[in-house]
C-alpha cells in the first residue's frame, strides 16, 4: 500500500522542480508584493507601516483559520459550504455562555469552558457533515448546503435573532491582547535560528532537495524578518495571529509528515485507486470534515472576541472567502494538489485587497465586484493549469 500511495502522491513530493508547482508558488508572492507597493503608493505611504500591517494580520486571522480547514476539504476533492454558518453558531454559543449563563464571572475558567464549548459545537457540525459524506455517500455540496441552512437557523433560534454582547473581559483578550515586543522578538529570532539550523543539517546530510531547502530558507527569513518589522515596532504579536499561525503549522505538519496527509492527497488525486490500495477513505473523510468543523468553531470564538459579541449574521459569505483564498493560493478544486503555505498566501492576497481598498476609500460595493473578478480569474487559471 505504501508503494501505491507514493505513486499517487508523487507529484507533490518530487525532487525535481516542476514548473507548474513553481508557478503556483511564485505568482501569489509576486501579487502580494505588487499589491502592497500599489496600495502604499496610492495611500501616500500609509499601507506599509507596522501599525497597519499589524491590524491587517488581525483582520485575516478568521479567514485564515477557515481556509486551513477548507484546504484539507478541497484536497480530498470535496467542498464545505457550511463553515460560515457554523462559525456563527459556534460564536453565538460562546457569547451566550458568557453573557446569559454568566460564565464570564468565572474568569479564566469560564473563558476556557466557552472556548471549548464553541469548538465542540463546530466539531459536532463537522462530524455530522463528514458522516453524511463518508458513510451515506451524499454529495459534499448538498450535505454542506443543508448544514449551512441548519446552522444558520439554529443560530437565529438560540439568539432569538438578537445580538449577544458584551463578552467577558478574559475571553475578549483573545482579540485585544498582544505578546510583548520583547517576547515577540525572542520568539521570532528563536524560530528563525531553529529553522536555519534544521535546513543546514538537511543540506549537509542531503536529506532534502537543494531547491526545497533554499525555498524554505528564503521563506523563513522573509516571514521572521517581516514579523520583526511589523510586530516589534508596534505592540507585539496579537494572540489571534499566534493561534492562527499555530493552526497553519499544524496543517502543514499533517499534510507533509503524517499518514493522514498522504491519505488526503491520495483521495483527492484518485479516490478509486486510493480505496483499492487500502486507504480508509470513509474514516479519512470523516476526520477531515471534523477538523474543518473544529476550525470553524475556533474561528467563531475569534470573530466574537474581535467584535466583543456575537450577531446572527456573523460569517455570511465566509465560506466563499475561504474557498477563494484556497484557490488563489494554488489548491486545485479538482483535489490532490495544493499546500497550506499556498493558502496562507491566498489569505494574505484577499486581506491586502480588502485592507488596501478600504484604506484608499474604495466603496465596499466596488470591493465586492473586484473580489468576484479575482475569484473567477483564480478558478480560470486553476482549470487552465489542470488542462496542461
Amino acid at each position: 500500500m505504501e508503494a501505491v500511495l507514493e505513486k499517487i502522491t508523487m507529484k507533490n513530493k518530487t525532487s525535481k522542480i516542476d514548473w507548474r508547482s513553481y508557478q503556483r508558488e511564485i505568482i501569489p508572492i509576486a501579487v502580494i508584493i505588487l499589491c502592497a507597493l500599489v496600495f502604499d503608493a496610492w495611500s501616500g505611504g500609509a499601507f506599509i507601516t507596522p501599525r497597519n500591517l499589524s491590524n491587517l494580520s488581525r483582520q485575516v486571522c478568521v479567514n485564515l483559520t477557515l481556509a486551513i480547514g477548507m484546504t484539507l476539504i478541497i484536497l480530498t476533492s470535496g467542498i464545505d459550504l457550511s463553515v460560515g454558518s457554523v462559525l456563527a453558531l459556534s460564536g453565538m454559543t460562546a457569547a451566550i455562555s458568557q453573557v446569559h449563563w454568566q460564565w464570564s464571572q468565572m474568569g479564566v475558567t469560564g473563558a476556557v469552558f466557552s472556548f471549548a464549548l464553541a469548538i465542540a459545537v463546530g466539531g459536532l457540525s463537522g462530524a455530522t457533515t463528514g458522516l453524511a459524506v463518508s458513510r451515506l455517500k451524499i454529495t459534499p455540496f448538498i450535505v454542506s448546503l443543508g448544514m449551512m441552512v441548519i446552522a444558520r437557523g439554529l443560530t437565529l433560534i438560540i439568539s432569538s435573532a438578537q445580538a449577544v454582547a458584551p463578552l467577558g473581559e478574559t475571553l475578549g483578550r483573545l482579540s485585544s491582547d498582544y505578546l510583548s515586543p520583547e517576547s515577540s522578538l525572542f520568539l521570532l529570532s528563536v524560530t528563525a535560528v531553529g529553522v536555519v539550523t534544521i535546513l543546514i543539517r538537511q543540506w549537509i546530510k542531503k536529506t532534502a532537495p537543494v531547491f526545497e531547502i533554499t525555498k524554505t530558507l528564503f521563506a523563513t527569513l522573509a516571514l521572521c524578518g517581516g514579523g520583526i518589522y511589523i510586530f516589534c515596532n508596534y505592540r507585539g504579536i496579537p494572540y489571534m495571529v499566534f493561534i492562527s499561525v499555530l493552526c497553519a503549522l499544524s496543517g502543514i505538519f499533517i499534510l507533509k509528515y503524517t499518514r493522514l496527509g498522504r491519505f488526503i492527497y491520495a483521495i483527492g488525486g484518485n479516490r478509486e485507486a486510493a480505496e483499492l490500495s487500502g486507504v480508509p477513505v470513509a474514516k479519512t473523510l470523516g476526520l477531515t470534515y471534523f477538523m474543518m468543523g473544529c476550525l470553524a468553531g475556533l474561528a467563531g470564538v475569534m470573530d466574537s472576541a474581535r467584535v466583543n459579541g456575537a450577531v446572527p449574521s456573523a460569517g455570511e459569505l465566509g465560506e466563499l472567502d475561504a474557498i477563494a483564498a484556497v484557490v488563489i493560493g494554488g489548491t486545485s478544486l479538482m483535489g490532490g494538489v495544493g499546500t497550506i503555505g499556498g493558502t496562507v498566501l491566498g489569505v494574505l492576497i484577499m486581506g491586502i485587497l480588502n485592507n488596501g481598498m478600504s484604506l484608499v476609500g474604495v466603496s465596499e460595493h466596488y470591493q465586492k465586484v473586484f473580489k468576484g473578478i479575482v475569484i473567477i480569474l483564480a478558478v480560470y487559471l486553476d482549470l487552465r493549469s489542470k488542462k496542461k
